[in-house]
């Protein structure tokens, strides 16, 4: 026998019942965990990354989180920093009236209407949700090690290779909804590019930088709630039929 679990399940994929929302910040946490980050004392860190020797006094490598005006963070090496870009409409995956789902309101009471020898069941209120609207988020993977030695240039190797392994060409992202389910968005990834500092010769910082756009949907509009028809003869009557 399935469990409640399986059944509500069935029900949000049928559209019979409220689903779950996805919005920028799960697209986010995404990216990180999906990239393998594990939360550590509320810190996310790639754990025992084969050739990766962790910074001094962390449990792995650091994943930052960062927005593009972000510039005076102090850094450890290596890690690796995650930039939100750019929020682009997906006009080529928009569906209009597409419509999430269409089940019963909170609080709604179960009602039935009977016209002749016939009967419907239903409920005085529903509740409806559009389509969540498509749009393509860029973010960019910055692979950072730290001077030009060869422990530092292989740590950056093999943490770069480490990278390239999650987000692949052809990728995809794991997101959890608001009510924990898992969903998969496609992602694609552009090339792997030198990201190189020389201010001072003896302090150069050596990376990468690993573009991601991810296919990705947002909630933005408020689910509509509306009253049933209760009883066909007052609708009749309204209608002046």
């Amino acid at each position: 026998m399935a469990s409640q679990a399986e059944l509500d399940y069935a029900r949000r994929a049928a559209g019979l019942m409220p689903n779950g929302e996805v919005h920028l910040r799960d697209f986010d946490q995404g990216v990180v965990e999906t990239l393998g980050g594990q939360v550590v004392d509320s810190n996310y860190y790639l754990l025992s990354v084969p050739g990766v020797t962790a910074p001094p006094g962390l449990p792995g490598v650091p994943i930052n989180f960062s927005f593009p005006e972000d510039t005076d963070d102090a850094y450890v090496f290596p890690q690796i920093v995650v930039t939100r870009d750019d929020i682009s409409p997906a006009t080529s995956r928009i569906h209009p009236g597409a419509k999430q789902y269409r089940a019963p309101a909170p609080g709604a009471l179960p009602v039935q209407v009977t016209w002749g020898s016939r009967t419907a069941h239903g409920f005085n209120r529903m509740q409806e949700q559009v389509a969540a609207i498509p749009y393509d988020i860029s973010y960019t993977l910055s692979v950072l090690g730290y001077r030009r030695g060869a422990p530092a240039r292989q740590n950056g190797n093999s943490l770069l290779e480490y990278a390239l392994s999650r987000y692949q060409p052809y990728s995809a992202v794991e997101v959890y909804d608001s009510v924990g389910e898992r969903r998969v968005y496609f992602a694609t990834v552009d090339a792997a590019s030198s990201l190189d500092e020389a201010v001072v010769v003896g302090e150069r910082v050596i990376g990468w930088t690993i573009p991601i756009t991810v296919e990705a949907e947002l909630d933005l509009n408020t689910p509509l709630i509306y009253a049933t028809v209760q009883s066909m003869k007052a609708t009749l009557t309204q209608t002046g039929k």
